[in-house]
């Protein structure tokens, strides 16, 4: 076992060994507004907006409109409009529950909010209690941080299975096992626990709190930073709200040992599109507990720092390097790769990619790269962590069963998140009555799956396909 070094946690807090300290360069205020309506009717035949208001939070980089009351009825909307940039959202009264009554976040210091009424619709109304105002505060930070080498060769990349958390400063990733309790409004990701829990999070007396701190919205498409490095959202297309309801994490604090860092949540659906990322982005993240070979080539994806070029600043970015091992932590269970990959501060919750397989193996949490490079490298916490797998299949249901017959592992098939069958019919027969059976897309048309087809078998189940369609006995 490898002894344990000291580790900077690169994410939403600074990288300073031996405790984190305060690197969250966004400052979120709370503001009243207040901002009424008024109750509206519509007897015509043609829709109305019978009112426009604003709300603006002076001095912020970014807004985010919080509704405290309304009644949209079956087809009244509101449009807000960004007066940074113009850039719109749709919220009907569907909408608006499924983003817990918030808005999307916005460029600018200020949204426009018109109300339209629907034919027939009476007593439409909204009111915007509070406004989020967030603004950018740049912190400089020793360099190099977590970069394995002189330089820092990390290059632009558009992969959208990997988003950027904000409000947050970490990377989260899209994953194709399930959804919780099976449902088809949301998607699942993985971050690093840090980035859930992450106050104050250091050495000390005090600890974590065990309080979810995640909130906000996963953004994709995410454009590049202004010339001073403040970063730019992404257009409200290709913003979801983050769901905490059914959250699973754990964070122990940053001097805890390493292995068990890691977090599991949904996103809903965009309000301009109804779609879910994998529907607007394809396919997500294949999981496996395999460890790849020592040297074999691992890439970390995700929205780090970038103190060289500041339009990269929090703007995806990916580098590949080789892997160096598991090892141990100083708990028993607790397991970590060990890698030698640039990455920067934000960097935590990026996937680590197993490049020949296409597979990820765990979830980026840890600096640890020397400069000048030596044998140590940055880490992340092993999906061979049993408390992870757990949480992770309790997340769908204790009783669920996965299916993907293109996973490209076929180590055993035990049914699992990491070991899915590769058929459904040996889903159903592993799957415990009234189970979720979760089948990852693809089409399924052995022998056994058109006889299960044709009503050979007998048990009560749910089957979901959490990413896509599924053929079942097709010819």
């Amino acid at each position: 076992m490898r002894k344990q070094r000291r580790l900077w946690i690169v994410g939403l807090l600074a990288l300073a060994p031996p405790a984190l300290a305060d690197n969250q360069n966004i400052s979120i205020t709370q503001h009243a507004v207040n901002l009424n309506s008024g109750v509206h009717s519509n007897d015509t035949s043609q829709e109305t907006m019978p009112f426009t208001g604003a709300a603006i939070v002076p001095d912020a980089n970014w807004t985010r409109l919080i509704f405290s009351e309304y009644n949209l009825g079956a087809k009244s909307y509101v449009i807000l409009r960004s007066m940074g940039d113009m850039d719109e959202q749709r919220l009907d009264s569907r909408a608006l529950a499924a983003w817990s009554n918030k808005s999307a976040m916005f460029n600018g210091d200020g949204v426009i909010i018109e109300l339209h009424v629907a034919p027939g619709e009476r007593g439409i109304f909204v009111n915007v209690g509070r406004a989020t105002g967030a603004s950018w505060q740049p912190i400089d930070l020793p360099s190099p941080h977590s970069q394995c080498g002189a330089n820092d060769d990390r290059v632009p990349n558009t992969d959208n299975r990997v988003g950027r958390l904000f409000v947050g400063g970490c990377t989260a990733y899209r994953v194709a096992y399930g959804s919780r309790g099976g449902t088809t409004e949301e998607e699942t990701m993985l971050t690093a626990g840090h980035c859930t829990d992450f106050d104050p999070d250091d050495c000390g007396a005090s600890l974590p709190n065990g309080v979810v701190d995640l909130s906000g919205v996963v953004e994709f498409n995410v454009p590049p930073s202004t010339a001073a490095g403040v970063p730019v959202l992404a257009p409200a297309n290709d913003q979801y709200p983050i769901i905490t309801a059914g959250i699973r994490f754990n964070f122990d604090g940053a001097c805890q040992g390493l292995g068990k860092d890691y977090s599991i949540f949904g996103v809903g659906r965009n309000a301009n599109t109804d779609l879910l990322p994998f529907q607007a982005y394809g396919f997500p993240f294949r999981l496996t507990r395999e460890s790849p070979a020592a040297n074999a080539t691992i890439r970390i994806t995700g929205f780090g720092r970038d103190f060289n070029d500041l339009v990269r600043d929090e703007v995806c970015q990916t580098h590949t390097g080789p892997y160096i091992g598991e090892f141990a932590g100083n708990v028993a269970g607790d397991l970590s790769h060990e890698y030698q990959v640039d990455t920067e501060g934000a960097n935590s919750g990026s996937p680590i990619i197993w490049t020949a397989q296409n597979l990820v193996i765990g979830i980026h949490t840890n600096a640890g790269c020397d400069n000048p490079l030596t044998a140590d490298g940055n880490s992340g916490t092993s999906f061979e962590h049993t408390p992870l797998e757990t949480d992770l299949r309790a997340y769908v249901q204790s009783a669920a069963r996965f299916v993907d017959a293109g996973h490209p592992l076929r180590v055993a098939e035990e049914g699992t998140v990491y070991r899915p069958n590769s058929t459904v019919s040996l889903g159903v027969t592993g799957i415990s009555s009234g189970g979720i059976l979760s089948i990852v897309t693809g089409g399924y048309n052995t022998a056994a799956d058109r006889a299960l087809v044709a009503g050979t078998g007998n048990k009560a189940m749910t089957m979901v396909a959490p990413c896509g369609s599924v053929t079942i006995g097709a010819p």
